[in-house]
């Protein structure tokens, strides 16, 4: 067995209970639990008149999810962005294929399988998914990481010991942070070209989807996961030789003199290039981002000011606080 062999593989479901065999296919680019199935205990307690009550104990819980670190391979970001999002509208006849992904009113139940150790690992499988969370983040000029976790319904060994998803194909490439265009405006609803004054170091961006699961009377295991409410943040960082952005954020103006009385409200956009392939792309836009600023406080070190800008959560705009243009040669996931 080798601690370095981890192949990992993702599907969309019809239905919940409804296994799906993989139709992406990747492998981890950091350290990954993969899937994890936890159970909880609790106490059967009984008067009987001594310090130590506990006359047995129960499984009162069980817990099954997946947690993956990885890079923005083509046809994985996009069945990632689906599935943390819910709606995607695909254009083109052939290839390649434009996936407008959106927030839609539910999320996809996925199944994901991973083969840990070595090529004749038995399978393990989680089905019934849906993504907890999704961060696409990017810094210097390192591959975007993304980290995806999921929670799901049944988690089991397979008797299969040959991977019943596509082959991985690294040949195909990923999507770059080298060569990527970064627009934001911290006022308005139409992103420009960074100022010069800035220089941003880092980008991410991370939607959460509070997913929780329904546990019938008599089992331990889930019988469905449901999402609730998404939140989706994004936070940039980088140096700047003024403090100008922290008054512009702060009043809502380059030339305000005090702080704003209501929330100013700016946006984003990102454009990431591909490795292989000229014509593909991964463009996220956020429209409507209530940034925060971090103060910039003086050192006697010198040098540029530290700059952080974040949000708590982006507002929706017709729906969607989040949207992902993908173009990519996967017809539809």
């Amino acid at each position: 067995m080798n601690k370095n062999h981890g192949t990992f593989g993702f599907g969309k479901q019809t239905a919940a209970g409804s296994p799906a065999a993989p139709t992406v296919t990747v492998l981890a680019s950091a350290d990954s639990e993969g899937i994890d199935a936890s159970t909880s205990t609790d106490s059967v307690s009984l008067t009987n008149g001594k310090r130590d009550t506990t006359a047995g104990r129960y499984i009162s819980g069980s817990e099954a999810t997946a947690k993956l670190t990885t890079l923005a391979f083509a046809d994985f970001i996009g069945m990632a962005l689906f599935g943390a999002l819910g709606s995607d509208s695909v254009s083109g006849e052939s290839a390649p294929y434009t996936h407008d992904i959106k927030m839609g009113e539910s999320l996809p139940y996925l199944t994901f399988v991973q083969q840990v150790g070595a090529s004749d690992a038995a399978l393990q499988q989680l089905e019934g998914c849906k993504v907890d969370s999704l961060s696409i983040s990017a810094e210097g000029t390192k591959p975007p990481s993304v980290e995806i976790a999921l929670k799901g319904c049944a988690a089991s060994w397979l008797a299969a010991k040959a991977w019943n998803g596509p082959a991985f194909d690294a040949s195909k490439g990923w999507f770059k942070t080298a060569g990527a265009e970064v627009l934001f405006s911290p006022t308005t609803n139409e992103p420009a070209a960074v100022p010069p004054s800035i220089d941003l170091s880092s980008l991410s961006f991370k939607v959460e989807n509070a997913v929780e699961a329904s546990v019938p009377l008599g089992q331990i295991a889930p019988k469905r996961q449901t999402e609730k409410s998404a939140t989706v943040t994004v936070e940039l960082s980088g140096t700047t030789d003024s403090t100008e952005m922290y008054r512009l954020v702060k009043t809502g103006s380059s030339s305000g003199t005090s702080v704003a009385d209501s929330i100013v409200v700016g946006s984003l956009q990102a454009k990431f290039k591909h490795t292989v392939h000229e014509d593909w792309s991964l463009t996220v836009k956020m429209g409507a981002i209530p940034w925060k600023v971090n103060a910039m406080g003086v050192s006697t070190d010198g040098g540029p000011f530290d700059l952080t800008l974040s949000t708590d959560g982006a507002i929706s705009v017709g729906g969607t606080s989040i949207e992902a243009i993908l173009v990519n040669d996967t017809a539809s996931y």
